[in-house]
């Protein structure tokens, strides 16, 4: 039987361009907010365009609080974060979600909760998010020299892997095994531990890995993109 991972009160994605750490966000909100009071948190300051916030209507439909940058959804050019950044710590949602930028730069706005978190550590946990299926992703060489500079930047300490390997809707279990197989390779020389491997539901039910497995569906990527030849 397949295992379900089970996540801390505050989730925080991190993870490069292109890694799904998006998707993941919004997958986790709403699937929390199916079991209980849910924030989603998105501090990508540096995409405006695939943003969690951008879907903030499905989100709240759902339950699910969104906090977001001033300028998401607007034409404002310079992005600032809200003081309600901080509102999942004083309200202490069940669950809340932290979406944060794809580089060393993006993350950084994560140091303005450090101490915050440090005071909720043991509620805390820091996933990097694993898609070798996308450029400057391909190996644990690749992928270890970016979580090491995020790391460094933030002043934080990553806690787990997310083995997030796709092509989205052209994905099959050749590319998600090739993804867990580097995801493995980087758990080895880290010590961090696979919190579980992400999976469109169809695939979900054909996993027979080892991790546990995260069923998901494709929120941010339209459908007509698929139908272009």
């Amino acid at each position: 039987m397949q295992k379900r991972p089970v996540f801390k009160r505050y989730t925080v994605l991190i993870g490069n361009f292109g890694s799904g750490k998006t998707e993941l966000a919004l997958n986790l909100a709403m699937q929390a907010a199916a079991q209980g009071s849910t924030m989603l948190v998105d501090m990508d300051i540096i995409n405006p365009y695939f943003k969690s916030s951008s879907k903030q209507e499905m989100l709240e439909a759902a339950g699910v609080r969104v906090v977001k940058p001033d300028y998401a959804n607007t034409t404002m050019d310079v992005p600032t974060l809200p003081a309600e950044i901080y509102a999942p710590f004083d309200t202490r949602p069940d669950r809340a979600v932290f979406d944060i930028g794809g580089d060393p730069v993006g993350a950084a706005v994560l140091g303005l909760l450090r101490e915050h978190f440090a005071k909720n550590a043991a509620e805390s946990e820091f996933l990097f998010v694993v898609n070798p299926a996308r450029p400057m992703q391909e190996d644990a060489d690749a992928i270890l020299s970016l979580l090491r500079e995020i790391e460094g930047r933030v002043g934080i300490c990553i806690t787990g892997l997310v083995s997030n390997a796709n092509l989205a809707r052209e994905t099959d279990m050749e590319v998600v095994r090739a993804g867990e197989a580097v995801t493995e390779e980087l758990s080895r020389r880290t010590g961090l531990p696979v919190k579980f491997v992400a999976l469109m539901e169809g695939l979900a039910e054909a996993y027979a890995g080892e991790h546990a497995v995260l069923p998901i569906t494709l929120y941010m990527r339209p459908a007509w993109l698929d139908e272009i030849v």
